[in-house]
């Protein structure tokens, strides 16, 4: 198996072990207990990625009420975009150049690449995602919701979580 940046993990579970993954999480409600709660629920009922250990960092999670929400919003954005873009390098280092590349290539370490690299483009979690906007079901925010935002801040909340496969 080529040796990956970082994202070697994805195609062997033994790499998942001992791991911790962080994400941070958009969601609304009225109050942050509310919002805790729907990030759990989430991670409870999420078929994709089901975590052994998920633990909610309060003290690392943050209202729209805070100034720094923002910048750390932009920051878990842009870290996305950076790990979209590391990925897209990767598989294009592995000779995949154009979609008509796609149709030749077997299954196994370039197909599970492209498999996350979807995943983070059409909105569904794993365990690549850094953050994850649980409001619209994506990997980034739209104007619409960034302008509801600024208009009630105090419903919405980005919830740091940790969690591992142990």
């Amino acid at each position: 198996m080529p040796k990956g940046i970082k994202y070697d993990f994805v195609v062997s579970k033994s790499h998942r072990k001992g791991q911790k993954y962080h994400h941070l999480i958009l969601t609304d409600g009225s109050d942050f207990k509310t919002c805790r709660e729907k990030v759990v629920y989430f991670f409870q009922h999420y078929q994709l990625v089901r975590y052994f250990n998920t633990n909610i960092a309060e003290e690392k999670s943050l209202s729209a009420a805070n100034q720094a929400f923002r910048n750390t919003l932009d920051q878990a954005i842009r870290k996305n975009r950076t790990i979209l873009r590391e990925l897209i390098s990767e598989l294009q280092g592995e000779g995949i150049k154009t979609l008509t590349d796609l149709e030749q290539t077997p299954q196994g370490y370039r197909t599970n690449m492209l498999h996350v690299i979807t995943h983070l483009l059409d909105g569904f979690f794993g365990i690549d995602s850094y953050f994850y906007n649980l409001v619209e079901d994506s990997h980034w925010v739209s104007e619409e919701l960034r302008a509801t935002i600024k208009t009630c801040p105090s419903r919405y909340w980005l919830i740091a979580i940790e969690a591992d496969f142990e």
